[in-house]
């Protein structure tokens, strides 16, 4: 089975429209305002038409409201919403609207249990495994806990996306010692924050495609 392959953290439409040319499962873009990568809906909205139906746009949130989720969800035509949590006791309560996924990006050091999952109504449909840094919170470049993330995919029962530091350079050894159904990558192929090395995202996509999965 071929590995879902998500490239996060775009902050440019030059960008976006040559990561999409190449083809990934998933872009992302993050809607946290303490992010480097930081971009407003209103900035990406005129860039919506570049990205073809078959690459899923997924936003990237952090601890927000249900009002906050669905108001951006709406105007930038999201397909996911991708949630970190910095604390236990953050809940969304209340649905989000129809045909809308939801993914849980839970806290690595801490002992995962299924009351996690009910931080989101309805369950999330993917699990994220990233390191965790309550001040960037993802596109650190930090390796993440690959054995903790391994665990996470034997106990989930869920699909699980592996970030946290990956490069063209690593992916093929996270994809051996994880099994992870996806990876997520950021930092990994930038030559700066915010701004994409589009040579490495295509290597990064050429090596999960067809070394991870040469038939």
């Amino acid at each position: 089975m071929s590995v879902f392959i998500k490239i996060c953290g775009i902050c440019s439409r030059n960008d976006l429209e040559q990561i999409c040319a190449l083809d990934p499962d998933a872009i992302g873009f993050v809607f946290w305002p303490n992010a480097k990568r930081y971009v407003r809906p209103e900035q990406i909205e005129p860039w919506l038409g570049s990205i073809p139906e078959t690459i899923k746009k997924i936003g990237v949130f952090v601890q927000p409201s249900a009002e906050e989720v669905e108001a951006v969800a709406g105007a930038c035509h999201l397909d996911a919403v991708q949630i970190h949590v910095t604390s236990n006791d953050w809940k969304i309560d209340r649905p989000l609207f129809e045909g809308l996924e939801t993914w849980l990006a839970p806290r690595l050091e801490e002992p995962f249990t299924p009351a996690l999952l009910q931080a989101l109504d309805p369950e999330p449909s993917v699990l994220l495994a990233d390191s965790f840094d309550p001040q960037s919170v993802g596109g650190t470049g930090t390796l993440s806990d690959w054995e903790g993330a391994r665990q996470l995919v034997q106990t989930a029962g869920k699909p699980v996306l592996l970030a946290g530091g990956l490069s063209p350079d690593n992916v093929l050894e996270a994809i051996e010692a994880v099994q992870p159904w996806g990876v997520d990558v950021s930092s990994g192929v930038e030559k700066e924050p915010g701004v994409k090395d589009i040579r490495k995202v295509k290597k990064f996509i050429e090596k999960v495609r067809h070394e991870s999965d040469p038939a």
